[in-house]
């Protein structure tokens, strides 16, 4: 068997199995591209742009009144994508990061939302913690197998890059489709999935954290970042300086700038200290300047130093990867090229099924309904969960755990209609059609329930991030239409056709 079988086979199976997390990966981390703008959309309360009369001092009396013994508390004011107060605590029993989303200019906590973070979470954990965190290190490495080994396959790479057939009968446009979203987003999808590693690589591979810190990942990362921490000294903290003065020093000390999280660790303690981030996105490595000074007095205790070579290295992978910095449109570039992962996939996909009807083999139906559940179920669900957004009362207790639910509901019934339909050659038509009608529909039900927040409001007024999001969703409605139209039902074809079609397409 040559090289290149040998690789043919890695990359059939290499790919296929993956494919369905990875396509849940790969969407979920194109919609988080925007996912402070889609967290804009999502909660009503900030659709006009208002005054931010909050200062840190009264934000951190709000967390102290709330959780008088935390353990640390953190702040992070308003900034362009992200225009109201993020505010949060560590209790001291350890149950958890508690975060809440304060008006910019009334300081109470917004209604609950799961927000656009969903889908980041969804992205790099599967919102199932260190065990999801592991499957998508699973998925990413698969993933580069299939890269590579889809290279070294392909003898006709630049041919492919400009090859479509979208009318083609049978497997070729499909397969064409395949060739050209995995040759155009090549080098990105390469990037991505290994920077995606890189991220977690502590985790994923501890033992040297495990011999030279004794297991203390916190310790190393401080050491690596050359932050600064104390423990307590167990006497009560004595009245604290202004945090909106230390914030102004620091301001002087950078030169400018803006911040990003603000946090004081142990605050009841005498020994507490507060860190003031900056907040830089002009350039890939964010260097975060933290300035560490003494709660009581005001006096400097740390200047964060510049990273390390091997530090800086690991910085400009992470904040690759993220797309937090270049603007809107490195943002756009980074959700179309995850986008086209996603259509390669499907192209993949189909490939593989249109190849083994002929034959009749064992998996079939398997494949079929798993490519509705998931192909169709995830960004059916993601439609989902916005309407649940808009529909769900403002002040439902636990909102943000019935938006989920929303979302797991639908995925279930689409999954089940995958599942029963999957051999009716309809599946895809009937999700396409879904799909345009729900995305349609979300633009009217944002001006039924927003006032201020609908296009006949936001494009008057040039607020084209918030525009931004219904335009979207009107385009993908459309797409979704125009190809549930064209598209005409799948015919069960007999194997002798099937033979006699897949013997023209290799000739």
């Amino acid at each position: 068997m040559s090289l290149r079988q040998s690789m043919a086979g890695l990359h059939t199976w290499g790919g296929l199995l993956p494919s369905w997390l990875l396509f849940v990966i790969l969407f979920a981390g194109s919609i988080a591209c925007f996912d402070k703008e889609l967290e804009r959309w999502m909660r009503p309360a900030l659709h006009v742009p208002g005054e931010h009369s909050l200062s840190l001092d009264q934000v951190r009396g709000w967390l102290l009144a709330k959780a008088p013994d935390a353990h640390a508390i953190w702040l992070r004011p308003p900034s362009e994508r992200e225009p109201f107060w993020w505010a949060g605590y560590e209790p001291a029993d350890e149950r958890g990061f508690q975060s809440f989303a304060l008006d910019p200019s009334s300081g109470e906590a917004m209604p609950d939302t799961l927000g656009g973070a969903f889908f980041f979470t969804l992205h790099y954990d599967l919102h199932a913690g260190a065990i999801g965190m592991y499957l998508v290190a699973i998925a990413a490495m698969f993933m580069l197998v299939a890269l590579v080994s889809g290279i070294i396959i392909h003898r006709r790479i630049f041919k492919d890059f400009f090859t479509l057939r979208p009318n083609a009968n049978g497997q070729r446009a499909w397969l064409d489709a395949h060739n050209l979203f995995g040759v155009l987003g090549l080098p990105f999808h390469l990037l991505i999935a290994y920077s995606g590693l890189a991220i977690f690589v502590v985790f994923y591979m501890p033992a040297g954290v495990q011999v030279g810190y004794q297991g203390d990942a916190e310790r190393f990362f401080h050491e690596a970042m050359g932050t600064y921490q104390r423990e307590e000294v167990k006497r009560p903290a004595p009245p604290s300086v202004s945090l909106d003065a230390l914030l102004e020093e620091a301001r002087q000390r950078w030169g400018g700038g803006q911040p990003g999280w603000i946090s004081v660790h142990h605050p009841g303690d005498a020994a507490a200290v507060v860190d003031i981030r900056r907040f830089e996105r002009s350039k890939i490595v964010d260097f975060q300047w933290v300035l560490s000074y003494d709660a009581g007095t005001g006096e400097l205790l740390n200047e964060q130093r510049p990273y390390a070579a091997g530090y800086q290295s690991y910085a400009w992978l992470s904040n690759l990867h993220m797309a937090q910095f270049g603007g809107q449109l490195v943002r756009g570039l980074y959700l179309l090229l995850g986008l086209m992962g996603c259509a390669m996939l499907v192209g993949g996909l189909q490939v593989w099924l249109r190849k083994r009807e002929a034959r009749g083999g064992r998996g079939i139906g398997l494949v079929r309904a798993l490519n509705g559940a998931v192909l169709g179920g995830l960004p059916l669900a993601s439609l989902g969960l916005l309407y649940g957004n808009r529909l769900l009362p403002a002040g439902l207790a636990e909102r943000a755990s019935a938006e989920a639910y929303v979302f797991i509901g639908v995925w279930l019934l689409v999954a089940l209609w995958a599942l029963v339909r999957r051999n009716s050659g309809r599946v895809a038509r009937d999700l396409l059609g879904s799909a345009a009608v729900l995305a349609l529909g979300l633009p009217w039900l944002n001006a039924l329930t927003s006032t201020d927040g609908h296009l006949l409001a936001s494009v008057p007024r040039g607020d084209w991030v918030l525009a931004g999001i219904d335009l979207s969703l009107l385009a993908t409605g459309l797409i979704c239409a125009l190809l549930a139209w064209r598209r005409p039902p799948v015919p069960t074809a007999s194997p002798v056709a099937v033979r006699r079609q897949l013997a023209e397409e290799s000739a």
